[in-house]
């Protein structure tokens, strides 16, 4: 397939094609319009400090393939990241990548993910054991009393708000996945072109709504909403108080998002509905054995657990919904007459075979457990070691999925 870039001429006749195909389902495979998709979609997977790793690839890949800042990054068409992946999927889609780098290699030094004040003496070897043990039992209490958090979420996002410009012309289409506590549901976040004309920008939306699906909730991300829904994305639960954002339903209220990551934490389902080839960024190794020595480290184990599950049945559906409807495609003509003569109305499995999505999934992911932990955005040498590791696979490429 072609390796360009997503040109302007390119995404809206997507979303031209989306519009058309958004129609209720006809009858007849021969009714069918389906979708016009992309060539190449990017997936960023969430994982805290581990997102050096993304970095480190997004680093090779830009030099490899002679993208310059504020260019998109070919072949990709659209990126897709949650958590970590979101922050950094955002960098590549305004193609920011020299800053994604310098963002990365001073991390350690900028004491970007701090205890709240209240609780700081806890890891201050400094204070008294006195003094910790009754910073931890205040921590006990609160957090089964009034407190939805142990992080101090402001401060990261004073962080967030030096490096991010609202205003920033995005280069390729971005989506990212929030999950909205108030309502118990995903929710997508979307960043296109603003210097689109109105119809353009409508058009654009519209494939960007066939994509994560009719019910899904999926918001444009505004300079006003951006970076607190880049911080809902990451915004692990226990660890950081959710963050507050007003209502898609009722703009009167707020809702409380958490991490994109309860609910997608490598959302591939939006990438393959939008794109034939898809490259999936892995943060955990296929197998890893890990030891826990606190509770922070058994609830973050206990939801890497759910989302490696969450993550094979997508892969998983992927697979069985390309093999489905490459096998109904290749069907011979004398199938049809079987059919008929055994009651099977083959129209209609054809119709529906031709609004499932047929893709090519490729992955980049270490073989072993990355050097830097998931809070370890202090640990300058691991962060360093973890961005070297992702530049080298990056250089091996990414590799076919294979099911088994």
């Amino acid at each position: 397939m072609p390796s360009t870039p997503c040109t302007r001429a390119d995404f809206l006749a997507w979303g031209a094609a989306a519009a058309v195909s958004a129609a209720a389902l006809p009858a007849a495979a021969d009714d069918v319009e389906a979708p016009q998709r992309l060539d190449y979609a990017l997936v960023l997977s969430g994982g805290g400090a581990r997102g050096a790793y993304e970095a480190g690839l997004i680093d090779y890949l830009r030099l490899a393939r002679g993208a310059a800042d504020f260019s998109a990054l070919a072949p990709y068409q659209i990126v897709c990241g949650t958590s970590i992946g979101a922050l950094n999927g955002y960098f590549v889609a305004t193609g920011q990548y020299s800053l994604l780098r310098e963002l990365w290699y001073g991390i350690a030094r900028q004491d970007v993910v701090r205890l709240k004040r209240r609780y700081a003496k806890i890891a201050n070897p400094d204070s008294g054991v006195g003094t910790r043990i009754a910073a931890g039992m205040r921590l006990i209490l609160s957090l089964t009393s009034h407190d939805t958090g142990v992080i101090d979420g402001e401060h990261l996002r004073a962080w967030m708000a030096h490096y991010i410009d609202p205003e920033r012309p995005v280069v390729i289409p971005f989506v990212w996945p929030v999950t909205n506590l108030s309502t118990q549901s995903p929710e997508f976040f979307y960043l296109i072109d603003r210097r689109l004309s109105g119809t353009e920008r409508a058009r654009a939306a519209q494939a960007i709504r066939t994509v994560v699906g009719p019910n899904a909730v999926l918001r444009e991300a505004t300079p006003e909403l951006l970076i607190d829904a880049l911080r809902a994305s990451a915004a692990i639960p226990v660890a950081f108080d959710p963050v507050s954002l007003p209502s898609a339903r009722n703009p009167d209220l707020s809702d409380q998002y958490v991490d994109g990551g309860v609910t997608a934490n490598t959302p591939v389902s939006v990438a393959r509905a939008a794109a034939h080839n898809v490259h999936i960024v892995m943060l955990d190794p296929p197998f890893e054995r890990a030891e826990y020595a606190n509770a922070f480290d058994i609830g973050y184990g206990v939801f890497g657990a759910m989302q490696r599950r969450i993550l094979e049945a997508d892969l998983r559906a992927a697979y069985l919904e390309t093999f489905g409807k490459r096998a109904m495609e290749t069907l011979p003509q004398q199938a049809d007459a079987y059919a008929h003569a055994h009651g099977v109305d083959i129209a209609s499995l054809r119709a529906f075979a031709a609004r499932l999505f047929d893709s090519e999934i490729a992955v980049v992911r270490p073989e072993r457990e990355l050097p830097v932990s998931v809070v370890g955005f202090d640990d300058a040498a691991n962060i360093f070691a973890t961005f070297k590791l992702g530049f080298e696979a990056a250089r091996a490429g990414f590799a076919p999925y294979v099911f088994s």
